[in-house]
Parts: structure tokens; C-alpha cells; sequence
């Protein structure tokens, strides 16, 4: 007897004996139904976290202007922190030259080239900002001072107006761009919104009258791990320096958005070097680096750890599962002890019918497993969908559910079947 009759035979007897078949598959389908939920949950918990990193810049690379050590102090030296880059001990924020200047960012993002897609201002720095309209304030909103590069990488969804131009930037015009949480200000009506001039002003600074030329719709990325919060007040960077000191000629702070699919690892090392470059001849203060990519590794490690270790627990349940199918091929043996005796009789191997039986458990428990994915699957992307990033089961996890079914098959079905192989035709050939 070949494999292709064995199969036939195990299939013929899934379907004489429905419901003792579907009895032992059901441990075979929660288990694995299981698996897949939890692991197809978990891909939707990894993609939603990389969703909300990539949006929130994390991967961002920051360039840091602060203090050069001093020979006393050695690289070691602990620095304090400050929200504009890392001061030395003696604390002195950098200014003037020490600053990163607009036409610096320029000649870096020529430098760069196609390794990087922009260099963002508005990530590093929101403000707290009052909007006054008709005598009514809104003190709740931020303000974020933004170049072109951060309205690219940062799409706005527009509900009215348009979106901050580079024209509106190069001619510094006060315009500002609101989220519909600033709507209730300007009477709630988006687009009788557009074209109000509103006063704006933060920390108590000097006031600018602006221009609402567009109102948008805030990301809001829903689900478990969704962040959200009022959506910022978007100005041009240009006017930056009329709400921050700090900021008036430069900024000790940046955030670099590296191309897709560079190397990071290549991108920071260009970026460090034109950067080192840069500040060759400024003797107290120099630029570097810092990256979040490990955090975030180690943050999908984290995630991809738990479903693994609940998967684990849950795929308890598949031997359970696999002891059904011995207990009932140990039935079957039992049942079918006759035929076992006149196919020995007939001339059939040990081996041959070692593999019948063995091939029939493990066929089993591969339907208990493609209706587990298929259970499986459909909750965990209804679940998926629940959390607010709808994705499918991964390939990786069907595929080894599916392997894993046969091996509890193989390992489970092969007691009975050797106990099968092992009868004596003769006392095979009188068991009533």
C-alpha cells in the first residue's frame, strides 16, 4: 500500500465516523485556532507600534549641539539634559555660529542627497500657544513651527483651505494651519474658519496676528496603542523666533528622516562625519547623533516575546489535542484489529502498515489544523480589525501550525501504529 491509499483510506474514515472525527479534532482546531489568534493579534500590536513610531518620528536621527568635554572631564562625563540638545557641566546653551543655521540644514540636505527624505522642523518643538478670536481664548492648543519637510512627511488630512506653502515661508506670511479641536474658537464651521485672522501668542511672548489658511483632521491612529490629543497650531518656522529666544538664529536640535530602504546604520556615519565636519573649528561646542532604533527593536522584541510566550501556553492545548488522537487511534487499532490480520495474511509488511495508520493520524490533525488556521485566522483579523490595524495571519505562523500539526500527528499516531504492526495475524484473525 502506497502513501496516496493511505491518505484515501484515512480521508474514508474521517468521514465514516463524523462525529468521533470531529470530537478529535476539536482539540487540534483550539489549539491551533488559538495560535493563530494570538500570534495574528500580536502582528497587529508589532505593525501598529511601528505605525505610531514612524508617524511620531522615533526613528528619526537627532542631531544634538552641545558642549565639547572639557580634558578634565574626559567623554564620560555625565551631561545634563536639556529640552534643546545636552549641555556640559558648566550648562551654557549653544548660540549664534554654535547653532544650526537654516542655510546649514540646506547644504546638509545637498550633502545627503537621496539618503535622507528631509530634515523636519516642528518634530523637535512644540509651544504652548493662547488663539484669541472675537475675545474668546483657546489656551489648550501647541504650536509647531514647521518647514516644508515636516508637512511631507507629516500629510495633513485637510477638511478646508489648503496646507502651509514653501511661498508662505520664503515671504514670511502669518498664516497658521488649525485642527478641527481648535473649530470651536472660530464657531465650529471649518470652512467659514479659513480666512480668520486669529491672535496668537505663547509663554507671554510677543503676540502675532495670523491667518487661518486650512484646517485639518488630527491623526488619531485608533486602537490599543493609539495616541491622540489635541492636534497642533502649524505656523512657518520662520516666526519661530519671535515665541523662542532659543531659537531666534538657529536650532541646538534636529531631527533627520533617513530615506527608505538606506541603511541607517551608513546614513548616521555620513551624517556624523559632515557634521563633525561642520564644527571643526568651533571649540566649545560640537554636533552629535542620537537614534531610538534599539529602543524600538527592542520594544518589537518585547511584543514579539509575549505572543510567543502566550502562543506557547496556548499551544498546551495542541497536546492535549495529540493525546485525543492517540486515545482514538488506539480505537481504531482496536476496531480494525481483523483487517489488520488479513492484510498480514495477504502479505502486508510490518512497515506497511505501520504507515496506514501512522498517515492516518497525521492526515487528522492537517484537517484539525487548516480548520484551526481558518478559525484562527478569522478571529485574529477580526480582532486585528478591533484594535484599528486590520492585517492577516502571518505566513510564518500558518506555516508552522500547520508543520506542527503533522509532527503531533506523526509523534502521537505512531504509538498505535506500531502496536497495529506489531499483531500476530493469526490472533489478529480470531479477535471478535
Amino acid at each position: 500500500m502506497n502513501i496516496k491509499e493511505s491518505i484515501s483510506l484515512a480521508l474514508g474514515s474521517l468521514r465514516n465516523n463524523k462525529m468521533r472525527s470531529f470530537l478529535t479534532l476539536l482539540g487540534i482546531i483550539m489549539g491551533i485556532a488559538s495560535v493563530i489568534a494570538i500570534l495574528t493579534l500580536g502582528h497587529s500590536l508589532q505593525t501598529q507600534a511601528n505605525q505610531a513610531v514612524v508617524s511620531s518620528g522615533a526613528n528619526d536621527l537627532n542631531i544634538q549641539v552641545k558642549e565639547r568635554p572639557r580634558e578634565d572631564e574626559g567623554q564620560t562625563s555625565a551631561n545634563i539634559s536639556s529640552p534643546y540638545g545636552m549641555m556640559g557641566s558648566s550648562g551654557q546653551m549653544p548660540t549664534g555660529d554654535s547653532l544650526i543655521s537654516i542655510d546649514d540644514i540646506n547644504t546638509l540636505k545637498e550633502v545627503m542627497g537621496d539618503n535622507i527624505a528631509g530634515i523636519p522642523l516642528g518634530n523637535s518643538a512644540s509651544y504652548g500657544a493662547e488663539l484669541t478670536y472675537e475675545g474668546q481664548t483657546n489656551s489648550e492648543s501647541l504650536i509647531n513651527f514647521v518647514n516644508m519637510d515636516y508637512l511631507e512627511l507629516n500629510p495633513k488630512n485637510l477638511v478646508a483651505g489648503r496646507a502651509i506653502t514653501q511661498t508662505d515661508i520664503d515671504n514670511k506670511r502669518p498664516v497658521i494651519m488649525i485642527s478641527t479641536d481648535q473649530l470651536s474658537l472660530l464657531g465650529g464651521d471649518p470652512v467659514q474658519a479659513v480666512g480668520q485672522e486669529v491672535e496668537v501668542s505663547s509663554g507671554g511672548s510677543s503676540t502675532v496676528y495670523a491667518v487661518v489658511v486650512g484646517v485639518y483632521q488630527p491623526d488619531n491612529t485608533g486602537g490599543l496603542l493609539g495616541m491622540s490629543g489635541p492636534g497642533a497650531v502649524l505656523m512657518p518656522y520662520t516666526f519661530e523666533g519671535q515665541f523662542s529666544s532659543m531659537n531666534a538664529d538657529g536650532w541646538s536640535y534636529l531631527s533627520v528622516r533617513p530615506a527608505e530602504g538606506k541603511d541607517l546604520a551608513q546614513v548616521k556615519a555620513l551624517l556624523q562625519a559632515h557634521l563633525t565636519n561642520m564644527y571643526r573649528s568651533d571649540e566649545q561646542f560640537m554636533a552629535e547623533i542620537m537614534d531610538y532604533s534599539a529602543a524600538t527593536q527592542s520594544f518589537n522584541d518585547v511584543l514579539a516575546g509575549i505572543s510567543a510566550a502566550i502562543s506557547a501556553i496556548a499551544g498546551i492545548s495542541l497536546l492535549v489535542g495529540g493525546i485525543g488522537v492517540m486515545n482514538i487511534m488506539l480505537v481504531t487499532v482496536t476496531e480494525r484489529t481483523r483487517e489488520i490480520g488479513i492484510r498480514k495474511a495477504l502479505g502486508a509488511t510490518r512497515r506497511a502498515i505501520r504507515l496506514q495508520f501512522v498517515v492516518e493520524a497525521m492526515i487528522v490533525c492537517l484537517v484539525g489544523g487548516i480548520l484551526g488556521v481558518l478559525v484562527g485566522g478569522g478571529l485574529g483579523m477580526l480582532g486585528s480589525n478591533m484594535l484599528g490595524t486590520f492585517v492577516f495571519p502571518p505566513l510564518s505562523a500558518v506555516t508552522l501550525s500547520l508543520g506542527f500539526s503533522l509532527a503531533i500527528g506523526l509523534f502521537f499516531g505512531y504509538y498505535p501504529a506500531n502496536k497495529a504492526a506489531k499483531l500476530d495475524p493469526i490472533d489478529a484473525l480470531r479477535y471478535e
